[in-house]
């Protein structure tokens, strides 16, 4: 058995290395504060707290014009909210420029050090919001109400470019082929791929199309009585739900269903569809097409999950000739079951070469530990990194942080909509933005996790470079210690990018109700798992063939706040 001998300043400095890994680990970010104050309805400090940490001017200047914008919606300051809208969208086009000295930084220092650019999924709900005030506006504004109406059918129209242009690159939501090759052996084969290939957990989750932003558009174009650009939206969103956008995002069964009759709808009003309308009513022998006036009640409902901090240690093992990643695990132990389970689906030695890697280049005790790590076998190359210095640069190990979500789910039981004391009907899941956030980090988990070994790996070797030129002993006394004091600096600045756009709803649900035109009082019940029901209230004037309406409902949040 070997005895490993440490300097006392060497045992104190791994207390002080942990005391280092472990604080920095569970910031609270300045949107999640922000969202804590907007669910006590202090709208007011919520601003204050986002432009005190978000510059308009800096790395972070688009997450400072989007959260100002949705607390300007909530505070029913539409214009406002739109102007901040516009302001990202700018900004989002100017992020395909990118600055090579700000990627150099970002990789000798940290992912929060470069500019914040949002996710492929940010620019639609940019224009859904925007969309979403505009008919806010109308309502509120009747002698406006058309030319209000106009711009959110723009919103619609720019939205619809990008959409096409994403269903040109990822192929959008097409019928599946059949497979020509049914044998038994084809089969067991892909039963057992995801055993052989954990990659599969990343396959068919690309953000492709979005059914919702179409029925969505759809609504508004009808409700601006333009008839024919409704009734394309609504066949488009249709074909989504029907062809994978609502099994993607666990959405309700009925999705489909109320796109295909909002369609034959259209077409009736559109007039000259008769033929492709009896097409689709022989095709949906059981559809039933909604008359006079429709009443669309959408709800943005919740927060999306928060993005959180996963921490490992790095360590070289010339036992084994390998470089291995150990997880540390922190936080409450929710969080900790959290992160250990995002370790174990996305990072853990758990395929059946990594076991086999386990097996050969360890022993039996690392097999069954695989769950618990990751291990990078070097083989041959062990040798050229103990001569470019990799293997001493990480003599005392370094700390690799990455993001992860929390789970997405709501403790929510049921949503419905009540008049008087009569339930009209129930509010479906039609858009789930948690699975489309979660999916996206998904996705993003191994390109992250190899820019951050990376690094790591950059930075243990920089100061070695560092210590060289300077002419430090690395085998002296003190040169052990500057070694320890870069892995601690190290450690402290290797902190994941937990940047997101926190105030955006967790799930969109919908309903949609026949009712006569005129002011109606209608109620919407939000029921919790703990039987707790968040009312809320409001008079809405239905006219034409279709009225948009929608409101936001927080779960914590005080009664004014979740009033309508």
């Amino acid at each position: 058995m070997k005895v490993f001998h440490f300097f006392p300043f060497q045992q104190l400095f791994a207390g002080v290395l942990t005391l280092l890994f472990l604080s920095g680990c569970n910031t609270i970010h300045a949107n999640k504060n922000a969202i804590l104050q907007i669910e006590q309805g202090q709208f007011k400090q919520a601003k204050q707290t986002i432009k005190q940490n978000y510059s308009p001017v800096g790395r972070d200047r688009l997450l400072h014009e989007l959260e100002l914008a949705s607390i300007l919606h909530l505070e029913r300051e539409y214009l406002q909210s739109n102007q901040h809208l516009e302001n990202a969208k700018s900004q989002i086009a100017s992020f395909y420029t990118i600055s090579l000295s700000e990627q150099a930084l970002a990789m000798l220092s940290g992912p929060t050090f470069s500019t914040y650019e949002g996710k492929n999924y940010y620019l639609p709900l940019i224009h859904y919001l925007k969309a979403l005030n505009f008919n806010a506006l109308a309502q509120e504004n009747l002698s406006m109400r058309k030319t209000y109406l106009d711009s959110s059918q723009v919103e619609m129209r720019q939205l619809n470019v990008y959409m096409e242009n994403l269903k040109s690159k990822t192929g959008g939501y097409n019928k599946p082929q059949k497979k020509d090759d049914e044998s038994l052996t084809s089969i067991i084969y892909d039963i057992l791929k995801p055993i052989a290939a954990p990659d599969g957990l990343l396959e068919n989750i690309e953000y492709k199309d979005d059914a919702f932003a179409h029925l969505f558009s759809g609504f508004l174009n009808e409700q601006n009585n333009d008839f024919d650009a409704a009734r394309l939206q609504y066949q488009r969103a249709a074909h989504a739900y029907g062809n994978g956008f609502a099994k993607q995002y666990g959405l309700a069964n009925t999705t489909e269903k109320l796109a295909i009759q909002n369609l034959a709808r259209s077409m009736k009003l559109a007039g000259g569809y008769q033929s492709e309308l009896q097409v689709l009513l022989d095709k949906h022998t059981s559809l039933e097409v909604p008359k006079g006036a429709q009443l669309t009640i959408i709800q943005n409902l919740g927060i999306a999950p928060e993005k959180k901090q996963l921490n490992f240690m790095l360590r070289a093992e010339a036992r084994s000739k390998a470089l291995v990643m150990y997880p540390i695990f922190i936080g409450t132990e929710k969080e900790k079951r959290e992160q250990r389970l995002w370790f174990q689906m996305l990072y853990a030695d758990t395929s059946l070469f990594d076991l086999m890697q386990n097996y050969i280049l360890g022993d039996v005790s690392d097999v069954l530990l695989g769950t618990m790590t990751k291990r990078i076998p070097l083989g041959s190359l062990w040798d050229e990194a103990e001569d470019i210095g990799l293997i001493d640069a990480l003599e005392y190990g370094g700390r690799i942080s990455v993001s992860y979500l929390a789970p997405p789910k709501l403790p929510i039981r049921k949503t419905e909509v009540w008049q008087d004391n009569k339930k009209l009907a129930d509010l479906e899941q039609f858009h789930s933005i948690s699975q489309l956030a979660l999916q996206k980090a998904l996705i993003d988990a191994q390109s992250e996790i190899r820019v951050a070994f990376t690094r790591e790996i950059v930075k243990a070797l920089s100061a070695r470079k560092a210590m060289q030129v300077a002419g430090t002993n690395q085998n002296n006394l003190l040169g052990s210690f500057v070694k320890m004091a870069s892995t601690a600096v190290n450690a402290i600045t290797a902190s994941a990018d937990t940047r997101q756009w926190q105030s955006l709803p967790a799930q969109i649900r919908l309903a949609q109700l026949s009712l006569k035109p005129g002011l109606q009082n209608l109620t919407i019940k939000t029921t919790l798992n703990s039987g707790r029901v968040i009312q809320q209230s409001a008079n809405i004037d239905v006219q034409g063939s279709m009225t948009v309406w929608h409101t936001r409902t927080f779960l914590n949040a005080s009664p004014a706040v979740n009033a309508l």
